[in-house]
């Protein structure tokens, strides 16, 4: 029989780690003490217990090192091991490349402007978003919407009379409503096409406005906030805005090729 220290020693288990090992019923002496809880280790245990620590320092899980001295299994276990920390492996670098591109685009400059613009009529409809999932709305999900409205409007012969854009706003219970518009050459009823689709004018305004161009070869990782949108708050931070109840982000793309393009991102400032 071998006492806790000799036990330690031969394993490279610590004494400590060899208690905790007791308690959770991964590595039991083969005898206690009654009196004195001094616990001894069987030599057949030596082998259960070099695995168990090479095991543990390759970071198998406590449960499945307690599995593999009851039952073997040893390369299974570290195989497992190892499809985990390779999973785990790409998806950091995944992250770390995803940081790296945010941290790269939102250090390219951004142009920003004040402009006035007259009234616009439009129609819209919402897609309603979890907010605690708003990645489960793809880009398609709002080209759908858009799509079914342009043709809805070319068949009614209002337009569009120009480009599309998105909006934010609050859902009900929680959600977040992602806004599909298109501008009409006028003011459009609510009932025209139907429960979904609802009308309104965005009022005669001074907007600031943020456009952004990607550099060659450049993407934004899925769910980044945009850096136009970045950009437009920064300028914010230094233009007081009075008087508006709310801030709705405009956003639009201006171009139709994904080789020359540009995202613009409007919110008013003062409406007139």
């Amino acid at each position: 029989m071998l006492q806790i220290g000799e036990f330690a020693g031969v394993t490279g288990l610590s004494v400590k780690a060899l208690r905790h090992y007791d308690e959770k019923a991964v590595l039991v002496p083969a005898e206690v003490d009654d009196r004195s809880g001094y616990r001894r280790y069987g030599e057949g245990q030596v082998r259960a217990g070099v695995i168990a620590r090479a095991l543990r320092d390759a970071g198998v899980p406590l449960p499945a090192v307690a599995a593999v001295v009851a039952g073997g299994g040893a390369r299974d276990a570290l195989s497992e091991r190892r499809r985990r920390v390779l999973e785990d492996r790409a998806r950091e670098d995944r992250a770390f490349a995803d940081a790296e591109a945010v941290v790269r685009v939102l250090a390219a400059p951004v142009a920003v402007v004040e402009r006035e613009m007259v009234a616009q009529p439009f129609v819209g409809q919402a897609i309603s978003v979890d907010a605690q999932d708003a990645g489960s709305m793809s880009d398609d999900d709002a080209e759908a919407v858009l799509a079914e409205l342009f043709e809805r409007l070319r068949a009614s012969d209002l337009g569009p009379s120009g480009q599309f854009w998105t909006t934010l706003r609050a859902g009900e219970q929680g959600a977040v409503e992602v806004v599909c518009c298109w501008p009409t050459p006028v003011e459009v009823d609510d009932e025209r096409f139907g429960a979904e689709a609802f009308s309104g004018v965005v009022p005669a305004r001074v907007e600031l406005v943020a456009t952004w161009r990607p550099t060659e070869g450049e993407t934004l990782p899925d769910g980044a906030t945009h850096p136009a949108v970045v950009a437009l708050f920064d300028a914010l931070a230094h233009r007081p805005i009075d008087g508006l109840r709310t801030l709705e982000v405009r956003q639009t793309v201006l171009g139709m090729s994904e080789d020359d393009y540009a995202v613009e991102v409007a919110v008013t400032v003062e409406t007139r």
